[in-house]
Formats: structure tokens, sequence, C-alpha cells
């Protein structure tokens, strides 16, 4: 399990990096660029990858994809699968009810003054509500509504208009499914020859392309299983040039600009920036992942108190940070008439009002680890999975 903490702290690095890339979307959008402004911008060099959030997202679907089985592939046992599958709506609509009823209670009472500030700062993003769907205003919210979106919406329809970020939730969700289903097969395809995974592994990202290009990252993710079972023995000059290797590539934004110029080869994949993206951050994440679950003693500090608490705090963070960015780092802008201000409130009130809801999460969890802790030990699900095998 001391592995496993390992990963915390790449947990709560990634969710600060979609916080930065979000702040300065918002504040800074000429230093982000997009399109041709690309090239004038940070995204010509690996600095970039403090700021770029969606290599963060990809390297969150690989952590959570490697994660949801782990246990899995300890025991073998189907129910093991099963309880993961009942428990993943319910563990991640609990926080997220809270920051869209939180949401609403800000919009009926007009605390939200993005649109202001966007006008201020020039950022089409800020300006949209961090690109959601649709913009709402303290006559069209509701509560209602917003629970309905925070209970199961955002899983199922991808509904994000009380929060932008909801926008991955449905991807987690039904990503997350996909790892239930697939890890029995690639498992079982291990058991046989260590390399048959990767045609497994292969044939789910084939499929999923055909979905959306954002899921490709749960199945191959599974490949981290079939590299740490080859027990391939790194030196720690190998793994920090895989560690700065993977960070260079997670640097990569889907613009073959600066350093990343000779990148334009991917542009034979499809015009779709985020797809080009995803060709690049989805290996570079199991990559790092991989660095990391590989060192035999892990350093204290990968484990450390510290890097547990950015590992708790960076799902809370990742839910409330577009809402604090909309209301109070957008207030402080407009108040102190300085872009920087906004965004330094912004990140220091998003991990502020982080805090609550990370303390809820914990409890969340805890309580449904709890209850399904009881139904294992109760055999009600060994029972059922017998009786539907008879």
């Amino acid at each position: 399990m001391r592995k496993d903490a390992s990963l915390e702290l790449l947990r709560g690095v990634a969710a600060l990096v979609v916080l930065n890339g979000h702040c300065l979307r918002a504040f800074a959008p000429l230093a982000e660029g997009e399109g041709d402004k690309a090239a004038q911008s940070l995204k010509t060099s690996m600095a970039f990858v403090a700021f770029n959030g969606g290599s963060a997202v990809y390297l969150f679907f690989v952590l959570s994809s490697y994660v949801l089985v782990k246990r899995y592939f300890q025991t073998r046992k189907a129910e093991d699968l099963l309880l993961g599958a009942i428990k993943r709506l319910p563990r991640l609509a609990g926080p997220v009810i809270v920051t869209t009823l939180a949401s609403c209670a800000v919009f009926k009472l007009d605390l939200y003054f993005f649109e202001d500030a966007a006008a201020a700062t020039q950022s089409d993003w800020l300006s949209r509500f961090g690109n959601a769907s649709k913009v709402l205003s303290p006559d069209t919210a509701s509560f209602a509504d917003a629970f309905l979106q925070g209970a199961w919406r955002a899983f199922i329809y991808g509904d994000k208009y009380y929060d932008s970020s909801l926008w991955t939730m449905m991807i987690e969700f039904w990503g997350s499914m996909l790892t239930f289903a697939l890890a029995p097969i690639i498992f079982f395809l291990q058991s046989r020859w260590v390399l048959l995974p990767w045609f497994g592994v292969a044939i789910g990202i084939f499929l999923m392309l055909q979905v959306s290009f954002f899921f490709c990252a749960f199945p191959a993710s599974l490949l981290l299983y079939s590299l740490l079972a080859m027990e391939l023995r790194l030196n720690r000059w190998a793994r920090g040039a895989m560690v700065i290797t993977s960070l260079a590539l997670l640097g990569y934004a889907g613009s073959a600009v600066g350093m990343y110029s000779p990148f334009a080869v991917l542009e034979m994949v499809g015009s779709d920036i985020g797809l080009r993206q995803a060709c690049v951050a989805i290996p570079a994440s199991i990559m790092l992942v991989y660095a990391v679950l590989s060192v035999d003693e892990p350093p204290s500090w990968l484990s450390s108190k510290t890097a547990r608490f950015l590992g708790d705090l960076s799902f809370p963070l990742y839910l409330v940070h577009v809402p604090v960015i909309c209301s109070l780092g957008s207030w402080v802008l407009l108040a102190s008439d300085s872009a920087p201000l906004g965004a330094a409130a912004a990140i220091v009130g998003s991990i502020f009002v982080a805090l609550p809801l990370m303390a809820f999460n914990n409890w969340w969890v805890q309580t449904l680890g709890a209850l399904v802790d009881k139904f294992r030990r109760g055999g009600s699900v060994t029972a059922a999975l017998a009786a539907a095998k008879a």
C-alpha cells in the first residue's frame, strides 16, 4: 500500500495543474494562447506542463483506472469488481452534489462576476463560465436542478452548467465501468503470457476511439499491471530519465510549436487538437505512473503527510476551483483592476474552499467503504453471484 500512497502526490499535483491552467485561461488568456496565437504562448516550452490541465486530466484518468481494480488484481474475486461498480456512482456523486448545490446558491445570491471580469481580461473561457454548456442566472438556477445534476445527470449525460469541471464526470463514470469490465479479460490474458494483455488493451483502445478518445486512458492504464509484472529493474538514472521525458511530453497541448514542433507529424492523425494531445498525454501519464510505482523503496516525501494531504485535496479542489475563479477571483480582479491579484485570490480561495469539502469527501468515502465491507463480510454479494451462476 505504500506504493499506492506515493501516487497521491501525483494526484494532488495534477489538481493544482488544472487550477493553474484555468487561472491562466481566465486571467491571462494571451499567455495561454489558442490556435495561431499558440506560437507566442507558454505552449512553446516544457514550462507549460505546470499549466496544461488537459494532460493533467489524462493523468487523473490513468491513476483512477489503475487504482479501481488493484484489489481485484490481488484477490481475483468477482465480488470486488461488482462492489466497486456499485459503489462508483455514489462515491463520486456525494461531493459533486455538495458542489452543484453550493454553486446554485452562488448563482441565487448573484455572486458570480465572471462576465464583467471576462470583459476585462478578454477571456472567452471565463465569459462562458468556464465553457459551461449554458450560463445560468439568479432566476434560472434551481436547487432541485442542481441536485439532480450532481446526483446523476453529470455522470450519465455530462451536464455541467453548475460547474464546468463536471465535464469529466461522465468520462470518469463510464470509463470506470469500462475498466471493471475489461479487468477480468486483461488479467486472464496476463496469466497466460505477459504480452497478451497488450493485444487486449489495443482492441479496447480501438473500440473506445469509436466513442471518444477521452475514454482511451482507461483501457490503456491497465498496461501498468503488465509492466509491473515484467519486474524490470530500473536504476535511478533510468527512472529519472523516464520522469523527465514524461513531464516534457505532458507539456504538449496539441500544438506543434516551439520544442513541440516535431509533433507536427501527429497532424496526420486528425485536425482535432484534443485527439493529438491524447496520443501523447496518455502514454506519458502511464510512463510517469510506472516510474513512481517501480521504485522499490519510495523516498519518504512521496508517501509523506503532505503527499497524502494533496491526494485528499485533489478531487475537492478540482470540483470547486471553477466556481471560485468565477466568483471570488473575478470579484478581486474587478475590485483591484489587477489580473495577477485575481488569479492569486482564485488559487488561495480554491484551496480554502476545498478544505471543508475534503473533510466531507473523506467522511463520505469512509462511510461507503464501511457499508461495502459490511456487505463483503456478510457474504451477500458472494451468494448473489453463486445464485446467478447456478
